[in-house]
């Protein structure tokens, strides 16, 4: 091999090295399910916490909010599409008043790849039960 082709694929081995492939599921934002099955992720300061993952049919109330910009949320439901484009909520404790209740997914910094199925990353799923 000339020096030519060993400086052309040296230079490609140092390009290959810097460039990394951008990760998967909640990964790519900093998110991650521990060993105990609970989600860690950041999020919007003061996202809604409702009582129902559900802000219009039927009406879920405002209960409390997340004013930590980085969260737990022990679960998931399906309920109402919201902003994040998806039908993803998380279930958490709220910061203000320490209530229980649901987050939707477009206020946590999940990846769209995370919020399509949490279960396949290691968070159970705890429908809401609408009856």
């Amino acid at each position: 091999m000339n020096l030519h082709w060993k400086s052309i694929l040296g230079a490609a081995a140092v390009v290959a090295a810097v460039v990394s492939i951008p990760a998967t599921g909640a990964q790519a934002a900093g998110c991650g399910v521990n060993g105990k099955g609970v989600l860690w992720c950041g999020n919007e300061g003061n996202a809604p916490l409702y009582d129902k993952p559900s802000t219009t049919t039927p009406v879920g109330h405002l209960i409390d909010n997340l004013w930590t910009r980085n969260s737990w949320f022990t679960c998931w439901s399906e309920g109402q599409y919201h902003k994040g484009g998806n039908t993803t909520w998380y279930k958490t404790q709220g910061d203000r008043k320490g209530k229980w209740g649901w987050v939707p997914a477009g206020y946590v910094f999940t990846s769209d790849g995370f919020d399509a199925n949490p279960s396949r990353h290691g968070l159970p799923k705890c429908q809401y039960d609408w009856d």
